[in-house]
């Protein structure tokens, strides 16, 4: 068992299908940025996983369907931050820090489905935390990891 799906379990007190709802999102969201940076060769396999778990298991997954309503647009949210975030890396170094703050903005989705399993006292008391976990890198690495990108 790996320690983001531990860390998941915990978080989410161990509600098994708001866990893999986070875990196919993560997967989902890794192959797309694979793809769209072309820093790591995904094959057709990898692909084709991608597209079945995006259009077939996240659409029936229980957690998202019993919470569509506030879910849905949370990943709306989260991939036009992504978007954003693809499109500020090519700028200044502001704009570069903005990208860093908007890439990765699953991890407030996280905290939302914490809050759907738990409660706001139960948010209150994993979402720093959770932010922690998901976002290790710091600005001057990623900063870094962009190289000549301006």
């Amino acid at each position: 068992m790996s320690k983001e799906h531990e860390f998941l379990q915990q978080v989410l007190k161990g509600h098994r299908s708001a866990v893999l709802f986070c875990e196919l999102l993560f997967r989902i969201s890794q192959v797309m940025d694979d793809i769209y940076d072309g820093d790591k060769e995904v094959s057709r396999r990898d692909f084709t996983e991608m597209m079945w778990e995006a259009l077939v298991e996240l659409p029936s997954n229980e957690f998202y369907m019993s919470n569509f309503a506030v879910l849905q647009p949370l990943v709306r949210s989260a991939l036009n931050d992504w978007y954003d975030a693809n499109e500020l890396e090519h700028s200044g170094e502001h704009d570069q820090s903005i990208a860093f703050i908007l890439r990765d903005q699953l991890t407030g989705l996280v905290s939302q489905c914490a809050y759907l399993v738990g409660g706001y006292q139960w948010l209150r008391h994993v979402s720093a935390e959770v932010r922690r976990f998901f976002h290790d890198e710091t600005l001057v690495d990623y900063m870094n990891g962009l190289g000549g990108v301006k």
